[in-house]
């Protein structure tokens, strides 16, 4: 029987940072299937892989047997915990970090958001 998910070799880095480094396994039809592990340890960024909120370095992703692509995941429903900003931090360090982490814009990004909201003098 063909797996409703198969991972091969999936491998993400945020800049040195290794969050997945070759991952693979096979979802069977009709099982109730769970990723666990510690904070930090990939599993948010894995679904946002086959989501097709992130790419991976490496490695490939099939939904049904055919390849991970915004037209398989219009088949899938999912909801991703949305994490909140660190109320430690700074607004300029929480961008830096979404920035870092997303991979998407450039630091210029930042310095235009924070002068829209009125923030660029803290």
């Amino acid at each position: 029987m063909q797996p409703i998910l198969s991972i091969q070799g999936v491998s993400k880095n945020y800049g040195s940072i290794q969050a997945l480094n070759s991952v693979s396994f096979d979802v069977p039809q009709g099982c109730v299937f769970g990723i666990l592990g510690p904070n930090g340890s990939g599993k948010t960024t894995l679904l946002s892989i086959i989501l097709d909120i992130l790419q991976a370095r490496s490695g490939t992703y099939s939904w049904f047997g055919k390849p991970g692509s915004s037209a398989t995941r219009k088949l899938i429903g999912s909801l991703l915990e949305t994490p909140n900003f660190y109320h430690y931090l700074s607004a300029v360090d929480n961008l830096n970090i979404t920035h870092a982490i997303s991979g998407r814009g450039d630091a210029a990004d930042i310095d235009r958001v924070l002068e829209i909201v009125k923030l660029s003098a803290r």
